[in-house]
């Protein structure tokens, strides 16, 4: 009975600790750019959207190479350029963007850039970020 009180105890121990150890990324931005890359509040000009956000400092998180996911969906809810899938939840999602980066268990600001190759609609956009098979923070914005 104890050895099996223990087992269940260290299982839950276990799930805290990967709960503490995901990946939180906050503070995000994002500015559509012209071909000239400038800003631009236009939806017809827009050629190339950037955005960031920032990874905040995690102690227990293991450190090495990770890959980020960026998945764009439209207002009809497609997603923007796709350029592959992830796996997420045991299904394949199409992503927008991905970066590869090394994760130090610091405070990091990510940059990413996207290519607009097909006609965008003004309306409200939402953006996604994945990273180690956990969507780890989203925001909203709206082009006009």
């Amino acid at each position: 009975t104890q050895i099996s009180h223990l087992s269940n105890e260290r299982n839950e121990l276990r799930d805290k600790v990967d709960i503490a150890s995901q990946l939180d990324a906050t503070a995000f931005w994002v500015k559509s750019l012209n071909k000239r890359g400038k800003d631009t509040d236009k939806v017809k000009n827009v050629k190339k959207l950037s955005f960031g956000f920032t990874i905040v400092k995690n102690v227990t998180a293991t450190n090495g190479e990770r890959i980020i996911y960026a998945r764009i969906l439209k207002p009809d809810n497609t997603v923007m350029g796709v350029k592959g899938t992830f796996t997420y939840e045991d299904t394949a999602l199409e992503y927008t963007e991905k970066k590869y980066f090394e994760y130090t268990g610091e405070e990091l600001t990510v940059t990413m850039y996207s290519d607009v190759s097909e006609y965008l609609e003004a309306g409200d956009y939402k953006l996604f970020i994945f990273c180690d098979s956990q969507m780890i923070g989203q925001t909203n914005f709206t082009l006009k």
